[in-house]
């Protein structure tokens, strides 16, 4: 009996090992899903098997959990539906052009489509940069996944779900404060992105919840004026009614009715 429990204990072990690459974090949830009891768990982490990060949560020893391992657990094996979102998908996609010397110090993530609550490990897991966590509901849920893509990672064949550069500069606009500097921040981004996809970026706009990003994406691409960007059907995008205060101190743009930076400002009054 003993030796059975014994080859069933490795076969386990084994399996794990070959379904676990290092570097990412695995849920307890995970693991009790897959016949790992707690008390096995605990066995592996005496024998070096596992290390605990945080409650609830371990890894493969040997090398360190990244940000990058930490969210292909919530996604992959936590199945929660959080993707990495604005800044910091223009800055796995390259699109950014302002990455900081040692990369990001927060990563920006979205579960805007997820109800449920994050597992308590996802704030409590020690990372060498911050997992800033947005919940607001900016789409409707429909459009749960559109413009998502794919971003390959050092995990195996492992990809992460990230915002498509659409989807990603509607959330940097909804982070736009009163200052000026964050409208223009966002502005230069804006400027920098490739030719967008005009269909996807219709139906985004059509389907997101906050006048303020609908408003700031056509200002700025309008005065962009890139040929994409006239291809955008604005009388079939719900825009509000009356003026918008978006940036302390600035000009009202005279057609989309928010007021900008002096410096964006031409055309406005």
């Amino acid at each position: 009996m003993g030796l059975a429990k014994s080859k069933k204990t490795s076969s386990l072990l084994s399996q794990l090992l070959q379904a676990l690459p290092e570097g990412v974090a695995v849920p307890s949830a995970w693991l009790s899903a897959h016949g790992i009891s707690p008390q096995l768990v605990r066995k592996y982490v005496e024998s070096g098997w596992l290390v605990r990060l945080a409650l609830g949560v371990y890894a493969r020893p040997a090398f360190a959990v990244g940000w990058q391992g930490a969210v292909l657990g919530l996604q992959r094996l936590a199945q929660h539906p959080v993707h990495v979102g604005g800044l910091s998908a223009l800055n796995l996609q390259n699109l950014a052009h302002y990455l900081p010397l040692g990369g990001e110090s927060s990563i920006h993530l979205w579960h805007d489509a997820a109800p449920a609550r994050l597992p308590s490990w996802a704030k409590g897991i020690a990372l060498p940069q911050t997992l800033v966590f947005h919940g607001e509901q900016l789409f409707d849920p429909a459009l749960e996944s559109a413009g998502l893509a794919k971003a390959t990672t050092q995990v195996r064949d492992w990809t992460l779900a990230v915002s498509a550069p659409e989807r990603a500069i509607m959330e940097v606009l909804s982070l736009v404060d009163e200052t000026p500097g964050s409208f223009s921040h966002a502005a230069e981004l804006f400027e920098g992105l490739p030719a967008l996809r005009p269909a996807l970026a219709q139906r985004l706009l059509a389907g997101c919840r906050s006048i303020k990003v609908k408003r700031l994406f056509l200002f700025l691409a309008t005065r962009q004026g890139e040929p994409w960007s006239r291809k955008l059907d604005v009388a079939h995008i719900e825009l509000g009614s009356g003026k918008r205060m978006v940036t302390r101190g600035g000009r009202l743009d005279a057609r989309f009715l928010i007021t900008v930076p002096e410096s964006l400002s031409a055309g406005a009054k």
